[in-house]
């Protein structure tokens, strides 16, 4: 007989064999395996293996083979029957599939080094990169660019990142770049990424999209297509979410579409990082947290300077000198998205936050003094340093700012903090110049020898402090303004 007689030959019996079979066939089970031939005929085949019972030499199934264990489980199963330390079909297969999303988790995400980006505002990128570069020490920087700090990580540096981070609004983690110049292209690309390793079952991402100089030019159509594919994806290859059990928190995608190429990223950090959690009511007019930080550390406050914040509204400036002088990350009182990510490790969150936890600290006497003029603005914050325990570091006074002298604060001098009313809370031009003019005069009479860090709407007004200082221009709401940090001479 000559082999290819004897190959057809085989594949006849093998088949005959799995017809005359009572069990179902099933492509699925690790014990089937499918044959292709040359003459393009499919076979499906399945190896059985003779279990003979010891004392009645008998075989103990219907016919003449013991199928494999893992087919006649299924095939009990699809017979309604129950089969010892089996779940129902459903529960199995999404423990199957759990278990291969965490393999695949820990080889593609947590096993390899991820892309990041840091969002800042305009003027504090380098003020971001250094600090990731002193929490994360294992980061690489790959590049500061308008608004950011590109950097490379593991993905649980994220974790410290978000954690430790005063001046980064938000924490993005890169998942894909394409080049897309039709909505075909980018419902394709888009479902073939992993989804399903990112994003927590049963979400529905936000979608935040940017178009630049591209053919896919309206953002609300690239956003509807994105979502339906990756709503596609997550249908068909993220495990059945079980009753009871949602995404607690808000999922962000960010699409950058730039020249026809298409970056799409996935928000860490949830609620912006200027929410410290520790404020329940803002201000008239707030300044944001992570801008507070930034003229901190311009302002060279370590926590241990003696610190005044003559016109604190809300206490942006006290709070923030607060959490710096008694060690407290900005992140301690607040959650995360990446929280409810696939990937997520809480036992190396917990560890994180161990190393992390704030030193017991005993203050003699509080080193920060927030003061206004205003009564509901004092309570208020009276109220939010009770709550979160910083009433030992921080002192609050209803007073006006012409009433303070530095030497009675501190004969050694000290960092005076000022963001002074502008726009229209100051009314006409000529009052503007008047307030300004005041403060720099009253700062240089009675505040000799300390270092102040006065913020400013405009080079103008800036002028008018009089006093001499670096001067650096960041954003504020959306509009630029001037932060003067020098010495006041003695």
């Amino acid at each position: 007989m000559s082999r290819a007689e004897h190959r057809s030959s085989e594949r006849t019996r093998l088949a005959g064999l799995f017809e005359r079979s009572e069990f179902p066939r099933d492509p699925f089970d690790t014990a089937t395996r499918r044959v292709e031939r040359d003459t393009g005929v499919f076979f499906w085949f399945v190896f059985f293996h003779v279990e003979e019972n010891e004392q009645t030499k008998k075989k103990p199934y219907p016919g003449s083979v013991e199928p494999h264990r893992g087919l006649h489980q299924r095939w009990c199963l699809n017979q309604n029957q129950t089969v010892p330390g089996v779940s129902p079909v459903t529960e199995s297969k999404t423990q199957h599939l759990s278990a291969a999303i965490e393999r695949r988790i820990k080889r593609h995400l947590i096993g390899r080094m991820q892309s990041f980006f840091a969002i800042t505002a305009p003027g504090l990128e380098t003020l971001g990169r250094r600090e990731l570069e002193t929490h994360l020490g294992t980061i690489t920087v790959r590049g500061i660019e308008k608004g950011g700090v590109s950097f490379e990580a593991r993905l649980h540096d994220v974790y410290s990142a978000n954690l430790h981070c005063r001046t980064a609004h938000r924490i993005l983690m890169r998942v894909h770049a394409f080049r897309a110049e039709a909505f075909d292209t980018l419902v394709h690309k888009t479902a073939g990424i992993p989804w399903e390793l990112y994003l927590p079952r049963g979400c529905r991402p936000h979608l935040k999209v940017s178009t630049h100089r591209s053919r896919l030019y309206h953002s609300d159509a690239v956003a509807e297509r994105i979502r339906q594919a990756i709503q596609t994806r997550m249908d068909a290859h993220s495990p059945a979410t079980s009753q009871g059990e949602e995404c607690r928190r808000e999922q962000s995608i960010y699409a950058r579409v730039s020249r026809n190429t298409c970056l799409l990223s996935i928000d860490s950090s949830g609620a912006n990082l200027h929410k410290r959690g520790l404020k329940q009511q803002r201000g008239q007019a707030p300044l944001r947290e992570t801008l507070a930080a930034a003229v901190l550390m311009r302002a060279g406050y370590t926590g241990q300077e003696v610190l005044c914040d003559p016109m604190c509204g809300s206490g942006t400036f006290a709070i923030e000198g607060a959490l710096m002088a008694k060690g407290i990350p900005p992140g301690w009182f607040r959650e995360f998205a990446f929280l409810d990510w696939p990937a997520f490790k809480p036992g190396r969150w917990r560890h994180i936050r161990r190393v992390a936890s704030p030193p017991e600290m005993n203050w003699p006497r509080p080193r920060i003094l927030a003061s206004d003029r205003i009564a509901g603005a004092v309570q208020q914050l009276q109220a939010a340093l009770t709550r979160h325990g910083l009433t030992d570091v921080v002192r609050v006074e209803q007073r006006a700012f012409e009433s303070l002298s530095g030497p009675a604060l501190s004969p050694a001098g000290g960092i005076v903090v000022i963001n002074p009313p502008y726009g229209k809370r100051l009314g006409s031009r000529r009052t503007a110049e008047e307030t300004y003019d005041r403060i720099g005069r009253h700062l240089q009479s009675n505040f000799k020898g300390w270092k102040a860090a006065v913020l400013a709407p405009s080079r103008r007004l800036a002028n008018l402090l009089g006093y001499k200082s670096r001067r650096y221009v960041l954003q504020h709401g959306g509009q630029r303004v001037h932060l003067l940090v020098g010495r006041l001479p003695k």
